[in-house]
Formats: C-alpha cells, sequence, structure tokens
C-alpha cells in the first residue's frame, strides 16, 4: 500500500502592510526585503520537512512569490487559484488595524460573525466556502501526494478553525507568522503541527 500523502499550509513571507499593522486582503501587496530573505529559508529549508509534489499559492504576488521560491527548489511549477486568496475588507482595505477595530468594528464582528461582511468584502463563512472548495478538489485529484499550499493568515486560520472545530470564528487560534507552516490531516480533523519557523534560523 503506498504511503498516504500530506498536506502543509504556508503563510506568505513579511509585507509592508504586515509591518504597518493594514489590511492588505485583495490587495496585491509585495514582500518586503524580509519577506523575500524568509521565502528563500523556507524553500532551503522544506526538504527537511517534506518534498513535495505539488504546489498550489493564491496569485497575489506575496503567496505566489514564496510559493515560487519553495517550489523552484523541486523543480515543480506553482499552480494559482484565485480562491486561495485572503479575506477581502472591500471598502476597509489598506485601513489600519486599530481604526478598524476601534471606529469600523468596535462589536468586533470581523472575529465573532461568520456572516459578517465588511461594505464590497467578505464573510468568514464566503472564505471557508472557496477555501475548503479548492481544498477538497485538490486532495481528490492528487489522492496519496504531498500537497502544500501557500495562502494568506486569515484565510489559513479560517480553514484549519473549519477542519478541526467546524467553528469558523476560532481562526484567530490558528494565527501564522510570515513564512509559518501547518501540517494538517483533514480526514482525521488533526493537526500534525502548527506555526513551525524551523527555517528562521536555517542559513
Amino acid at each position: 500500500m503506498s504511503a498516504p500523502g500530506r498536506l502543509i499550509f504556508v503563510r506568505h513571507g513579511q509585507t509592508p502592510a504586515n509591518v504597518e499593522r493594514v489590511w492588505h486582503g485583495s490587495t496585491d501587496t509585495p514582500l518586503t526585503e524580509l519577506g523575500h530573505a524568509q521565502a528563500r529559508k523556507l524553500s532551503g529549508y522544506f526538504h527537511n520537512v517534506m518534498k513535495p509534489d505539488v504546489v498550489f499559492a493564491s496569485p497575489l504576488q506575496r503567496a505566489r512569490n514564496t510559493a515560487e521560491a519553495l517550489a523552484s527548489r523541486h523543480d515543480l511549477e506553482v499552480n494559482l487559484d484565485p480562491r486561495l486568496q485572503e479575506l477581502c475588507l472591500g471598502d476597509w482595505e489598506g485601513l489600519h488595524f486599530d481604526d478598524i477595530n476601534s471606529g469600523h468594528d468596535k462589536e468586533g464582528r470581523l472575529y465573532s460573525d461568520p456572516d459578517f461582511a465588511p461594505p464590497g468584502g467578505e464573510s468568514q463563512r464566503m472564505v471557508r466556502d472557496r477555501m475548503v472548495a479548492v481544498i477538497e478538489e485538490v486532495l481528490n485529484a492528487h489522492r496519496g501526494r504531498n500537497i502544500v499550499v501557500v495562502s494568506h493568515g486569515v484565510a489559513i486560520g479560517v480553514t484549519l478553525s473549519h477542519f478541526l472545530h467546524s467553528d469558523t470564528t476560532r481562526w484567530l487560534q490558528y494565527n501564522h507568522q510570515n513564512t509559518a507552516f501547518s501540517e494538517l490531516c483533514p480526514r482525521e480533523k488533526k493537526l500534525i503541527y502548527f506555526n513551525r519557523t524551523d527555517h528562521y534560523d536555517w542559513v
């Protein structure tokens, strides 16, 4: 019997928005110099974790560039899917976290209400539906293969909290550092490890 495949989620490298603490969901922001270095370290270290067979990524450049650094080390192409993009905040895109939390969203609906969406933006449930759809498709199309999915902080958090708890409002429990990676066994609803950053010390 062949060995079962593995599924690993990777968050993109650091961006200026991460440093400035502003929300760039659908905004296509680049990696910082540190973000590119994080991606290079991840790609150099990742063979210690597993040998990927396929790599999927959000088409936003911060995720795409992180995925390309990893995939190139294994002579793989990156499969881009817009359903792996970050939660879009619509009219709130580009606002500082503090302005959102203390002004636009004093009730914390972004965190507590799975159906709340900012004007022109998405809800947790909408992100869950598209993320789960693509994950299920990838798992079915690549049975027994090692899969890497490079995405975004909220999108990954929502996905993990759905598979592990059937409750997207717990996404903050699964916040990832930049280029951190987590392995999920979705069929068993089990997190093998979470938010690993072993590569930060990789030379």
